[in-house]
């Protein structure tokens, strides 16, 4: 068994050696907890190369790999994963992005931490920031967008304090993603057919931060 994983994860390396390669750190412009993930190559990061040098991750169903890094909550997104039984994912589903969350104890704490962090990324970066929000039944986010290059954003988000219909609370909070594609991308734009009923987006004023 140790055989087989280390292997697949000599393999795994000898693949993004060859490929495309995208510091997870660099795509994040060195911000939250991103530089403790310096050296993993974001463009070729599959579920084994994780599991080989992130001791601390685990399944988290419906969602992907999850780590604590620090105050921040690290989700390793893998797509289609349902977690079914504990199971891991399978080790060559390649990582779709990276999200960081923390919890606040209130939104204006959260709302603080998002400007703080939107201020940071805007001034290690240069790079003019694209300014969403996403509205689905009973939530609604603010999204900032920076564009890294090739494809790569780092987005910040703030969802506020939200009390679900099972009267479940949700603490308000906010996260740093890294990944290749845009929310414009994943999602429809309000006012466009939806007949999954996806969460929708919209573009609104980029507040001077």
């Amino acid at each position: 068994m140790l055989r087989t994983r280390f292997a697949f994860v000599t393999l795994s390396l000898l693949l993004v050696a060859c490929g495309e390669r995208r510091d997870t750190a660099d795509i994040a412009a060195g911000v939250g907890p991103f530089n403790e993930l310096r050296g993993i190559n974001l463009a070729q990061l599959r579920v084994g190369g994780v599991r080989a040098f992130r001791s601390g991750a685990e399944p988290a169903p419906f969602e992907g790999l999850r780590e604590p890094i620090g105050a921040w909550d690290v989700l390793f997104d893998v797509p289609d994963f349902t977690g079914k039984d504990g199971l891991w994912p399978a080790e060559d589903v390649q990582i779709r992005g990276i999200e960081a969350t923390r919890e606040w104890p209130s939104d204006s704490s959260a709302s603080a931490a998002f400007d703080g962090s939107v201020t940071e990324i805007r001034a290690l970066t240069g790079a003019t920031p694209t300014c969403m929000r996403i509205s689905g039944p009973g939530f609604s986010l603010r999204v900032v967008e920076f564009d890294r290059g090739g494809g790569w954003t780092i987005a910040a988000k703030l969802a506020p304090e939200t009390t679900l219909t099972n009267r479940t609370r949700l603490s308000a909070r906010h996260s740093l993603l890294v990944r290749r594609s845009s929310f414009a991308t994943r999602y429809p734009e309000e006012g466009t057919p939806n007949p999954d009923a996806y969460p929708t987006w919209t573009r609104v004023e980029c507040a001077a931060n």
